[in-house]
């Protein structure tokens, strides 16, 4: 596989546990809905094992997102209205490329990048582009794309 030098194969992303929550909002309040769903977690008791991710599920060109977030947690047991548990969550086959500095700048770069990979080595896209923060804040993004 021909990749750049900041396009790396990712054999799977796989987490214990995951909370998830599925939303269609303005993307300028995509901030807003973030923190609301990781504040819901800990308020109803739950405790956090991160990373918190998420997938863009849509092209958002009418400025409008479609998000799922995603959540590992570390209680065995989940129940919150508008939720959905899963006890494990893995996604084999990626590609990834590490996004810093102006963040809605450089994830359309990001985005291009693994775009571009996919489509020099005749791969089709797979899955949803995920975004994932590290759990030390938010220095770097990495962005991961399935394919097959």
């Amino acid at each position: 596989m021909k990749l750049p030098v900041d396009v790396v194969k990712v054999e799977k992303i796989a987490f214990q546990n995951v909370v998830r929550k599925r939303a269609s909002f303005h993307y300028s309040e995509m901030d807003k809905h973030l923190s609301q769903f990781v504040s819901e977690l800990t308020e109803a008791g739950y405790q956090l094992k991160g990373p918190f991710f998420y997938s863009l599920n849509n092209v958002p060109l009418n400025e409008i997102v479609d998000i799922e977030m995603f959540m590992p947690i570390s209680n065995n047991a989940f129940h919150l209205e508008g939720y959905k548990f899963s006890t494990y969550f893995e996604v084999r086959d990626l590609l990834k490329t590490v996004v810093k500095g102006d963040f809605s700048a450089m994830t359309e770069v990001g985005f291009a990048k693994l775009v571009l990979s996919l489509e020099e080595n005749d791969l089709e896209i797979a899955t949803p582009f995920y975004h994932i923060v590290p759990q030390d804040g938010l220095r770097y993004l990495e962005l991961l794309v399935g394919y097959y």
